[in-house]
């Protein structure tokens, strides 16, 4: 109905689907779709870069690059700590760069950095006449001054020059009032925190409009932002490898139910992540601790979510670099479906099997499982997956990997039970397809 110049939508859920979560976060989707469509179409260029590579060392820069095109990882980043300067105006140095953004993109790799945006800028050097002045501790930029202009000319300058085309804006615009009344695009307090919202957004905009990558750990998507931070800690990047990678694949589990995968990014600290965690918090060196190092890479791949792997190398010996190209090649594979939404199966409690499942009705691939044991045990149990979401009505195909498929009656209620037993810290996933004309195996498990 019409009222009062707005249009009135709904969504509705299937009544038989009891899953409250997973239906609910279907129908807030459908309803972002219809309300903002062209705002939401800005978003899948995330799924068009594996950006899931860092660099801390650049003096390995070129050595990190080759890797990189060896096992297809797509983007580069300059993060912090690696002697990476996003606003400077030395000419040697951004000639330098410029030479290693070419060496990068004649791989087909793309170049971005690290950079503070806004937050914690209040430092020695830093012009007094573009601080915030906030009347607290905390400080920063106002981007309601003179910074905007000066650091929106220092992006697009050192990004045409050098060809770079991502941004990883740390610290954008949290959110604090400015008391200044001398600033460009502010008069006081009382519009600094609107004024400095609304240019952070335009900022991100201009950016997005010249077709640079735009990573930021806030909800600037609207405006243009690709990626944020998924909702981890980062002290759980110091924990010992495992208990890592448990505590995150429960984070993904749990985010994913407000986040498409795709738009956020986790952390695999190859080297040690600003937490001085040591040698259990992180995973170098590789081949000593490749069966970490391969889940990291399944449950952050399998999810659809880009993880930054942050250090100066992706593999040590020919093993190493087997099994990670083994898992690049499978997300490339299995791509469109692995950046569609997830249907949450089971939880991940480090005592059982955990399951989450990709879902997309759009796609050949109607879904995709991925199923982890963690223990040191076998583990056996029928999982049951959820298929309403993949627009199937009565059958399906199903293969374990790139096993054989296997024609399945659906349940009443669209859904299937699979038995499924894994070897302890065993990964496997299993894909879902349309049953059209298939000769086969069919097998209905009620």
């Amino acid at each position: 109905m019409e009222a009062s110049g707005y249009h009135v939508v709904g969504a509705t859920c299937d009544p038989r689907q009891e899953d409250g979560w997973n239906c609910g976060i279907f129908a807030l989707q459908f309803l972002i779709n219809r309300v903002a469509p062209k705002k939401v179409q800005l978003l899948p260029p995330q799924q068009g870069r594996l950006t899931i590579a860092r660099i801390l060392y650049n003096e390995s820069v070129r050595k990190l690059i080759d890797q990189m095109e060896e096992v297809g990882f797509e983007m580069l980043i300059y993060s912090f700590k690696s002697g990476f300067d996003f606003e400077s105006t030395n000419e040697t140095y951004i000639e330098n760069l410029a030479q290693d953004v070419a060496y990068a993109n004649s791989k087909g790799i793309e170049v971005g950095g690290h950079d503070l945006l806004v937050w914690d800028k209040d430092k020695e050097g830093f012009p007094s006449k573009w601080v915030a002045d906030t009347k607290s501790s905390y400080h920063g930029a106002c981007m309601a001054s003179g910074w905007y202009d000066h650091i929106l000319e220092q992006y697009t300058s050192i990004m045409k020059r050098t060809g770079m085309t991502m941004i990883e804006a740390d610290g954008p615009y949290p959110g604090y009032g400015c008391y200044s009344s001398n600033h460009s695009y502010h008069k006081g307090y009382q519009d600094s925190v609107y004024m400095q919202t609304k240019l952070q957004g335009q900022f991100f905009k201009v950016l997005h409009e010249r077709g640079v990558y735009i990573n930021q750990p806030d909800a600037y998507f609207f405006y243009g932002a690709n990626k944020a931070v998924m909702g981890y800690k980062e002290s759980q990047y110091a924990l010992p490898r495992w208990q890592d990678l448990s505590v995150s694949r429960q984070g993904m589990f749990d985010d994913t139910f407000q986040f498409t995968p795709t738009i956020g990014w986790m952390i695999v600290p190859l080297v040690d992540y600003k937490t001085q965690a040591g040698a259990d918090g992180m995973f170098e060196p590789l081949s000593e601790n490749i069966k970490s190092y391969e889940w990291a890479l399944a449950q952050y791949l399998g999810a659809g979510v880009a993880a930054c792997y942050r250090g100066f190398r992706l593999y040590d010996t020919n093993e190493t670099k087997v099994v990670v190209k083994k898992w690049v090649d499978f997300y490339k594979k299995y791509r469109e479906i692995l950046s569609s939404d997830i249907i949450h199966v089971r939880r991940p409690d480090m005592q059982s099997l955990d399951c989450f499942m990709h879902v997309n009705h759009r796609l050949s691939h109607r879904a995709l499982a991925m199923v982890f044991n963690p223990t040191l045990h076998t583990q056996a149990m029928n999982l049951t997956l959820p298929l309403y979401y993949t627009g199937l009505n009565d059958k399906a195909l199903i293969r374990r990997e790139e096993g054989q498929l296997v024609e399945f009656l659906l349940n009443r209620d669209y859904k299937m039970e699979v038995e499924v037993e894994l070897e302890p810290l065993g990964i496997t996933w299993f894909v879902v397809e349309q049953s059209d004309s298939f000769c086969g195996n069919s097998l209905f498990v009620g």
